[in-house]
């Protein structure tokens, strides 16, 4: 199938798939914020903050038994101001404990409830990913609207552009829309509010038409036991040939890029992707995988030092799709190059943090085991 053929059927699909979308957040909406009210919670019961009493819900049980913590604590507190018995602080730090606990169960329940959800539509929501943000072709959205209702079909019958929706009128103007974000400015490793690590990335965007190309450097940081020996000795030699310290002992790292691409079938007849440096002249390749796997391309890519020079060179970063041709050399079909514009100051700087302060974070934020 051609590029015109597949962002034709796109479009056509996208139609029914939007409004499958549009029903499923619906039903979604209520747990979404079931789920940010049970989160709000759990930081006021980090925080201590007690402003947060007269809003609850007296009548459900997750918030009845949050109210009651919060005027057992509070005399608890004032009995330990009281008398300074330490004993009375223990028992408040268990009580917190368990509260938090109580709170937590309620979010897994929500989030457990809305996976349900999700899972029963037959995979809609990743069916969706083709559509999210797609530029979609008019003429085959109005004609598939003539019998299937959908959220896209008024914007596509109206000339006044809608928010959420971007029209060309023939599958080969696609092809001219290019859209570049520039390397967003990085922060230092944090938590999450789910607990996990976040931070420590710079991010560039790029689309060609309906390919939407994203690249974050950043650490990539692994549970060493959840890594062969191999894998190890590959992280400890890039760490080494830079000359970073780290000595955590359940994680790894190494500067990488995160890339990912809304590329789960050929556009034009390719058989495999490359990640790159340099022109079709002169590539650097960084990583190299198949097309037509059915899925996003998602995967990460350990740095080089040689390459981590050409980053902080401000080197492009570009992929390419490839056709391999019996005794030929192979042809490049099409290439999605990011932007340069702050590649240079985002990336030295997100390296100099990997070099000073990385470690110590790591330390703070997941303390070794048994320690």
């Amino acid at each position: 199938m051609e590029f015109a053929d597949l962002e034709i059927e796109r479009s056509r699909a996208c139609v029914g798939v939007l409004r499958q979308m549009q029903e499923l957040n619906s039903s979604l909406e209520p747990l979404g914020q079931r789920s940010e009210r049970l989160l709000g919670l759990l930081e006021a019961i980090a925080l201590e903050d007690r402003s947060v009493v007269e809003s609850l819900d007296r009548t459900d049980p997750t918030e009845s038994a949050l109210y009651d913590w919060f005027l057992s604590d509070g005399r608890l507190a004032q009995s330990f101001v009281d008398t300074g018995n330490q004993s009375l602080q223990q028992q408040r730090t268990i009580n917190r404990e368990q509260i938090r606990a109580t709170v937590q169960a309620e979010g897994e329940a929500v989030q457990a409830e809305a996976q349900a959800i999700i899972d029963a539509t037959d995979g809609v929501a990743i069916e969706a990913n083709s559509c999210d943000g797609a530029i979609l072709i008019r003429p085959v959205v109005v004609e598939a609207c003539q019998t299937e209702e959908s959220p896209v079909c008024g914007p596509a019958n109206d000339t006044i552009a809608t928010p959420g929706y971007v029209f060309v009128e023939s599958p080969e103007l696609l092809w001219d829309v290019e859209e570049l974000r520039p390397w967003s400015q990085p922060g230092p490793l944090e938590i999450a509010p789910n607990g996990s690590l976040t931070g420590a990335r710079t991010i560039a965007f790029g689309r060609h038409g309906n390919i939407v190309l994203t690249v974050a450097f950043s650490p990539l940081i692994m549970e060493r036991s959840a890594m062969s020996e191999e894998e190890i000795a590959d992280f400890q030699a890039v760490l080494d040939s830079l000359g970073f310290e780290f000595n955590h002992p359940d994680l790894m790292y190494a500067p990488s890029l995160a890339v990912r691409a809304n590329l789960p079938e050929p556009l034009a007849g390719e058989d495999s992707y490359i990640l790159h440096f340099g022109a079709a002249d002169s590539v650097d390749v960084l990583w190299t995988g198949p097309a037509g796997t059915g899925q996003m391309l998602e995967v990460p890519v350990v740095l080089t030092p040689r390459h981590l020079v050409l980053l902080q060179a401000g080197e492009p970063v570009r992929l390419s799709a490839i056709k391999n041709v019996a005794d030929a050399d192979p042809e490049a079909l099409y290439t999605v190059e990011l932007t340069t514009v702050n590649q240079v100051p985002t990336t030295q700087m997100l390296l100099g943090y990997m070099a000073n302060q990385l470690a110590a974070d790591l330390t703070r934020l997941a303390p070794p085991r048994g320690r």
